[in-house]
């Protein structure tokens, strides 16, 4: 792959990164997105750093755990989504008042 070819998939990566998240995107999306932008981009220089003659294997390893930093980035959000929606109720309770507390409670009958 030469140079100017490397050069081209970068800005394209960098071009379908921002056409998946504009819009009415969600945070999974953006969250996806982002992960596999940055995959591709340590994968894109791992071909730059080979064509320049250096080792590309140094950047090829550090393309997951570089990924993984979206995922930390996203965590808060992640937590968030996951409180927003409302806890299911249970229609009965396990509790025995009566039997928990006798028949009458501070001079009150049950």
């Amino acid at each position: 792959m030469a140079m100017l070819d490397i050069k081209s998939l970068m800005h394209s990566r960098i071009d379908e990164m921002f056409a998946t998240i504009s819009g009415q995107a969600s945070d999974e999306d953006c969250q996806f997105a982002l992960k596999r932008y940055l995959m591709s981009n340590y994968s894109d220089l791992a071909s730059l750093s080979f064509w320049l003659g250096c080792d590309a294997k140094t950047f090829q390893d550090e393309a997951v755990p570089a990924a993984d930093i979206v995922d930390d980035a996203f965590f808060d959000l992640n937590r968030e989504a996951e409180f927003e929606a409302p806890a299911p109720r249970q229609t009965y309770s396990a509790l025995n008042s009566r039997q928990q507390f006798g028949a009458v409670v501070e001079g009150a009958s049950l």
